[in-house]
């Protein structure tokens, strides 16, 4: 046995096949043909120490042979227990290292080792019922579903990744969904069809949620992008044997998918998912790990991603809406541009009426109309206040503002009692601005149109000097403050 454990401890992941597959057939038959024997025990961890090797080589005689003398172990040793009348042991350690799995490659990891001396092992460590438990997880992770038996035990870690990316993907993160998302983004070394399967499954679910807006930093997105596609060589684009209906039919929620990704990643999770197939409640493990249906999941995540990189982080086109916010003669039509930029209405008109006035006012120039500058300030300033603007659009803007700050004269005025309400509603605010510019047009709100209305939004304040200055200031400030971490990423990726 000495000179068969040296061999099995040169198959590790990664290593040659033509050295490797040897080593583990050799100990695959051994172990068949004596599945309770006196060796049955080493023999059964020297298979599970070389597992790591396995996930290497899906569909190949090695893990066919592997898995077949893993399975035959377990029954054999099972029932070598039961005619003895038991083994004693209240417990084994198999069902703590399941207990605190983490990744399928890592979690084999726990076993225990063939090169410590067989009489160093604890008694529970070496009895066969816990060598059988070892027997049906590493068949299992090398071979989802090929192995019934293993305890229903989803892992601490395991059940909070289900418990936080519930509450994310509900939209009432008990943390930060920056990290809870983060976390998932990318997949584990060495994965096995399960781990890659839960990986894809639960990006899948994220994907909507990372894609929404609601998280601002674009490293997020740019790593789930690269994991997707880091995974996707694994994922033939080809046809498989399902018929309809036999894929997974994913739940509504993405919690629910995120959930059923998770439970994928373990032993016990499976049996989780095992059970319910069994209950006629969902799809069987060989199904999971189909990789024609992991495929377009995976399609479908990155695609969605990148489109939400371009939507939120990078540049809008806006010509397009000369038509819309230009009368004939080269004015603007101050109606419907300050209507759009009303908060709640439609959030991506919005940020792009912010975008288009932001870009008209630099197209004009310092010799462009007076009111038509004058305006498109105030709007950018407003916008920057009050929208919940992407990045892109935001940092664009911010741009432009800074330049406007850089040029605008400043100074002191009269407006000794400042030049805003106390409490300033953004639609009486707009509605004062297309007044200053359109006054037939635009009728100025009467004075019971909002609380404290009156000279914060008069025509003379609005165009004041100083309260222009103020209002270039203030959206500064707002866009600094809301997009602080994202800016001082960009910063520290320029400076490289």
């Amino acid at each position: 046995m000495n000179e068969l454990i040296e061999k099995w401890d040169g198959v590790t992941a990664g290593a040659a096949p033509e050295e490797a597959d040897p080593v583990v057939l050799e100990c695959a038959r051994l172990l068949a043909a004596e599945p309770d024997g006196e060796q049955a025990v080493l023999l059964t961890f020297g298979l599970v120490n070389m597992a790591r090797y396995v996930l290497g080589r899906q569909g190949t005689d090695v893990e066919r042979a592997v898995v077949d003398a893993l399975g035959a172990a377990a029954e054999a040793m099972d029932e070598q227990c039961l005619r003895a009348g038991g083994c004693g042991h209240p417990a084994h350690p198999y069902t703590d290292s399941l207990e605190e799995w983490d990744t399928d490659a890592d979690g084999l990891l726990h076993a225990p080792d063939t090169e410590v001396p067989f009489d160093e092992w604890d008694e529970a460590e070496a009895c066969p019922r816990n060598a059988a438990g070892w027997a049906r997880t590493a068949a299992d992770v090398i071979l989802p579903g090929s192995t019934d038996g293993i305890p229903e035990i989803v892992p601490e870690d395991h059940q909070r990744y289900i418990r936080s990316l519930g509450s994310v993907l509900n939209d009432y993160p008990n943390g930060d969904p920056f990290w809870d998302l983060e976390i998932h983004a990318v997949p584990p070394g060495d994965l096995s069809r399960a781990a890659l399967a839960g990986y894809v499954v639960v990006a899948h679910a994220n994907c909507w949620y990372a894609g929404s807006g609601r998280i601002r930093q674009r490293s997020l997105l740019d790593d789930m992008i690269e994991g997707l596609e880091s995974v996707l060589p694994l994922l033939p684009d080809e046809a498989c044997a399902h018929g309809d209906g036999e894929h997974p039919a994913l739940r509504s929620g993405g919690e629910e998918q995120a959930s059923e990704g998770i439970h994928l990643q373990s032993p016990g999770g499976r049996t989780v998912l095992r059970e319910e197939h069994a209950d006629g409640y969902g799809a069987s493990l060989e199904a999971w790990t189909c990789t024609t249906f992991l495929r377009a999941l995976a399609v479908e995540a990155r695609d969605h991603l990148r489109e939400a990189v371009d939507r939120l982080f990078g540049t809008r086109e806006t010509a397009h809406l000369d038509q819309v916010y230009l009368r004939p003669d080269g004015r603007l039509d101050i109606g419907p541009l300050s209507e759009r930029h009303v908060p709640f209405k439609d959030e991506t008109a919005s940020e792009e009426a912010a975008l288009w006035a932001a870009r008209r006012y630099e197209q004009l120039g310092p010799d462009g109309p007076a009111p038509d500058r004058t305006v498109l300030l105030l709007l950018m300033g407003t916008a920057a206040d009050s929208l919940e603007l992407s990045y892109g659009i935001a940092r664009e803007i911010l741009g432009i503002l800074r330049t406007a700050a850089a040029t605008l004269p400043g100074g002191t005025c009269a407006h000794a009692d400042g030049h805003a309400p106390a409490r300033e509603r953004t639609s009486d605010r707009l509605a004062h601005i297309a007044h200053l510019y359109d006054p037939d047009a635009c009728p100025a709100p009467g004075p019971d149109s909002g609380p404290d209305s009156g000279q914060g939004f008069s025509s003379e304040v609005l165009t004041c000097p100083v309260h222009l200055a103020e209002a270039v200031t203030k959206g500064i400030a707002e866009i600094e403050e809301q997009f602080e971490d994202e800016l001082a990423a960009e910063e520290e990726r320029l400076a490289e």
